[in-house]
């Protein structure tokens, strides 16, 4: 039984990666490429390089990884590299595969929204499968661990930095390096709202020294919302206070802080930005843990 769970697990994630890697290739080929968009990594290089040697995006993009490859197999060894070889390879065949389809649009702010996206999409289904196309994200690796003190974060974009700087080098536009931070911006964003879900929320922390029910009355009945009562003791005075929390909807914290206004002018509240909020009245646990 065990090894069948391993089985149904490792099918997962290599079904994540395979879609991820798709949807980079994709990406490329219907909305970035054609647009001179170099957003960064091997791929943003290949597209600036194809312009200057006749070669396929696909060839450049394979050679360029080769050598990367080599030192991370001298530096990090085999088992490290593994992942990111198949990946790497994978990616440059998908690109290959797709470069028949045609460039969507001509217009590079549509090209820039669309493409983020759908690369962000590809980003987040490679985080989940937890794969890799090697490219900068193995730079990025192999910098780190030789330069311990920077983040990933960081050397990422100082990387994918470099790599718009030179585009705008080349192509000589400004335009094209811009339209590429935008790229970088939106698939970041959509890879992000991807990973963390999108049923967001606000948590409120209300700090009263009134009569705790009298207090959550008006948002159990107005929001049907649960309520729930922590005990705190305020360090200056010493006196006791009762800290309620509540998670409601974005468009709900205005009906919260109204209703508190009314019922205990003086609560002290505290708003919490949540990523996602999952159980009780929101999305179910179950059905958020069925997501790759």
């Amino acid at each position: 039984m065990g090894t069948f769970f391993q089985r149904h697990e490792a099918v997962r994630e290599w079904g994540c990666v395979f879609g991820g890697i798709l949807l980079y290739a994709m990406s490329l080929n219907l909305f970035l490429a054609g647009n001179d968009i170099a957003a960064g990594g091997l791929a943003g290089v290949a597209t600036v390089l194809s312009r200057l040697i006749p070669l396929r995006i696909s060839v450049l993009i394979l050679l360029m990884n080769l050598p990367l490859l080599a030192i991370s197999l001298a530096v990090r060894g085999w088992r490290f590299t593994r992942n990111t070889l198949v990946g790497s390879l994978l990616y440059s065949l998908l690109v290959e595969a797709t470069s028949f389809l045609p460039t969507m649009t001509s217009d590079p702010l549509v090209a820039t929204v669309f493409g983020g996206a759908m690369y962000g999409g590809g980003m987040a289904l490679l985080v989940l499968g937890n794969g890799s196309t090697g490219g900068t994200d193995l730079v990025n690796r192999l910098l780190v661990s030789r330069f311990p003190g920077t983040s990933v974060g960081k050397m990422s974009l100082l990387v994918d930095g470099a790599v718009v700087i030179f585009a705008m080098a080349v192509f000589g536009n400004i335009e094209v390096g811009l339209y590429a931070i935008l790229t970088i911006f939106v698939c970041s964003a959509f890879a992000d709202k991807a990973l963390l879900g999108f049923e967001q929320g606000n948590v409120c922390l209300i700090i009263t020294s009134k009569d705790p029910k009298e207090v959550s009355a008006p948002l159990l009945a107005m929001l049907h919302r649960a309520v729930t009562k922590l005990d705190g003791v305020g360090m200056y005075t010493g006196a006791g206070r009762s800290v309620l929390l509540a998670a409601v909807k974005p468009s709900e914290t205005p009906k919260v802080k109204k209703a508190l206004s009314q019922v205990d002018p003086e609560a002290f509240v505290v708003v919490i930005p949540a990523s996602e909020m999952l159980g009780g009245n929101f999305k179910s646990l179950k059905i958020a843990t069925m997501r790759p």
